[in-house]
């Protein structure tokens, strides 16, 4: 079943079948949305992949980069490729819990290594479940 679910960035909604939604916008601010698509569950001990749909209003190029704050148990590893300035880009991160459990993490994008959208609008939550 293929989910069309919109997310709300920065200039209106995205559909995508992606779970998370970045919309940078004309002046390079980068603002997150979670859209309706599915994470799944997560297999203990395994990478799993995060789809990422990117809407490049500024057509910004270089590196988008995720982050995180620290928590136990949980690695994220980020094989982006550059931003090519195209209007839209589909891009994956993966994560990997080391055992069956659930953790919430807060994720914060960036590109240009340091602009961010205003307020809290770069920073996504992410309930993540192994078991």
């Amino acid at each position: 079943m293929v989910h069309h679910a919109p997310a709300v960035g920065c200039c209106g909604p995205v559909t995508t079948d992606a779970p998370i939604a970045v919309t940078i916008n004309p002046e390079a601010r980068v603002n997150v949305a979670r859209s309706g698509a599915p994470v799944g569950t997560l297999t203990p001990g395994e990478w799993h992949p995060i789809a990422v749909t990117v809407v490049n209003d500024g057509f910004v190029t270089g590196p988008l980069a995720v982050s995180c704050d620290p928590v136990r148990g949980l690695e994220v590893e980020q094989p982006w490729p550059e931003l090519t300035g195209e209007h839209r880009q589909e891009n994956v991160f993966r994560v990997r819990l080391d055992a069956p459990g659930v953790v919430d993490v807060t994720l914060t994008f960036s590109a240009l290594q340091a602009l961010g959208g205003l307020a809290l609008h770069s920073t996504v939550n992410l309930l993540l479940t192994a078991r």
